[in-house]
């Protein structure tokens, strides 16, 4: 079932997105697991940092 919330749908293209081009990374040689893992937190710090968490109107 999909969310009605756009900013679900929204974040989820995103983590799809990031994770996808993580594994074409590691895939291709351009970065190791250990790289992509380190890249990937430093995204979850920035992106929190940045987002707006007031809860959306019904």
């Amino acid at each position: 079932m999909r969310s009605l919330d756009p900013r679900h749908t929204w974040a989820t293209g995103l983590a799809r997105t990031i994770a996808e081009e993580l594994r074409d990374g590691v895939a291709s040689g351009a970065v190791t697991w250990g790289e992509a893992d380190e890249l990937l937190n430093r995204l979850r710090t920035v992106i929190d940092q940045a987002l707006d968490v007031t809860p959306a109107p019904l």
